[in-house]
Formats: structure tokens, sequence, C-alpha cells
């Protein structure tokens, strides 16, 4: 159909416009519309994946006899197929198929692994050696691998430190010595602990009731590491000597990391004649 006020014949039906034509032309901008939506949707959701996949792996840490859950980011986001866990990309230790079968495959994990509908797999009676870099490989229905990494580092308990201190040089007047303080483990902090001077009962109270004795004080060494720490005291008498703890005792489970302070204190301070 042509539009009115067209002339046919001659070069004048060229330029008359044509109802079928713009109706197409209406057509083709809408579909140019939904076509740059989608491409803006799958590029948004590429930036999702690409900014998700530059955070690297997971770092789950544990203690030694203890237990250790590896958990995926994407476990609640979709339902999967099938999952598989590996060690060192290499070793499988876990599988799920697609009806729900749970398979544990390395003896070294015997009795000590536990899949959960989520994807969790937890470790049980953790062991130094089980530090490793491992794998979930998460299946969806149309055969589509994600694979995300998880680091985990086992510790040991920190154990009551050693302490010690060597009397450099000593009277009435001055004492200098040299506090030392170990526990035999790697990857540990330390943080000496000066006395508390004049502890009072109530900051906000408008009067204090202060005790203390000038001619004893107590320095603690506490180290620590991801799991746990653990602390000993050297106590100081006038005018130069020092006496150590007993060191039975048990660590504390924490999940801080101290500063490192030095496992080495020189002390140098000056002692007021009674």
């Amino acid at each position: 159909m042509v539009a009115r006020g067209c002339r046919l014949g001659g070069s004048s039906v060229s330029s008359c416009p044509v109802r079928r034509i713009s109706t197409l032309g209406f057509g083709c901008g809408r579909r140019e519309k939904m076509a740059m939506g989608l491409t803006r949707a799958f590029l948004f959701l590429f930036f999702i994946m690409q900014t998700w996949a530059q955070h690297g792996a997971l770092e789950v840490v544990g203690a030694v006899d203890r237990v250790a859950y590896l958990s995926p980011r994407l476990q609640t986001q979709t339902s999967y197929h099938q999952i598989h866990w590996r060690r060192n990309n290499s070793v499988k230790i876990a599988s799920r198929d697609s009806k729900g079968k749970v398979w544990y495959t390395n003896s070294s994990y015997k009795g000590r692994l536990e899949l959960f509908p989520n994807n969790t797999l937890k470790i049980s009676c953790l062991q130094k050696n089980d530090s490793s870099m491992y794998q979930v490989y998460l299946e969806d229905e149309v055969g589509k691998e994600y694979i995300e990494n998880i680091l985990l580092t086992v510790y040991e308990l920190v154990p009551k430190p050693t302490v010690n201190a060597k009397v450099i040089n000593g009277d009435s007047t001055w004492c200098k010595a040299t506090l030392e303080c170990s526990v035999g483990l790697e990857g540990v902090t330390y943080e000496w602990i000066p006395p508390t001077k004049f502890p009072l009962e109530d900051v906000g109270a408008s009067e204090q009731h202060v005790s203390f004795d000038p001619l004893i004080e107590t320095y603690t060494c506490k180290v620590s590491n991801p799991v746990s720490s653990n602390n000993a005291s050297l106590t100081y008498r006038h005018p130069c000597s020092w006496t150590g703890e007993s060191s039975a005792a048990a660590a504390c489970t924490t999940t801080s990391m101290l500063v490192v302070l030095g496992h080495l204190l020189p002390l140098f301070f000056l002692l007021s004649l009674a």
C-alpha cells in the first residue's frame, strides 16, 4: 500500500514513503535497543565474574587435631549437577554425583571428611601435612565447570613459652638484663607486655585506692599464631633477681594476629635506693 498523495509512474515512486517500510524500520529500532540491553547485561555479568576471579584463593586456617571447613563462595548461589574436591589439582578426595551419592576416595583422609549439601568440605582431626591448596569443581546441568581454589594452612597450638632472664650487670642502683622467650615453633609472633603501673579500681571515681610494690615487677611474654596464643611471665625483684613461672599450661585458642615485637627484650632501668 502506498501513502496518500503519491503518484505512480516515473521517478516519483522512488521518493514515495511506504508504510510497510516504515513499519519495518520501527521494528528494527526495537530489536537494536533490545540487543544493546542484552549486551550491557552480558558485559555486566562478565565484569562481575572477572572481579570475582581476581580475588584469588580463599584462605582458611586450622589447628592440629581440630576441624576446618572449606566453603566455596558459590555454595548458595546456584544448584550444581555434580561436584568434586581435589588437593593440588591432582588428588581427588571427595565427590558427589547427580543423584546425591557421596564418595571419599583418598585413604590419607579416611574417616576425616564430610561433604555437606551446600558443597562445604569438613576436614576433622587436622594434621600439619593437610596444609595445601584445595580445588572444588562445580559442574552445572549443561556440563560447564566452575573451579575455585581454597588454601588451607594448619598450625600447631602454641605451647607455654619458656622464659629466662640473663643478668648483664646489676647492683643496688642499676639492673641490666636481657629477657628471653621461646616456644620452638615457626610462624609465631612475640609480644612483650611491660608491668602495669598503678592499677586503678575505677578510672571514673573521684578518688582511687592503689597498692603496689616498687621492688617487684612482672614482665609477660605473649606468643601467638593465627589459631592460638599463650604466655609466660618473669618476675623482677630488687636488686636484680628474676623468677620465671612454670611452663605447664594449656594454650588459648584465638583468631587474632599480633605485631612482632621480638623475642628478646633488653632492659635498662634505674632503681632508686630505699
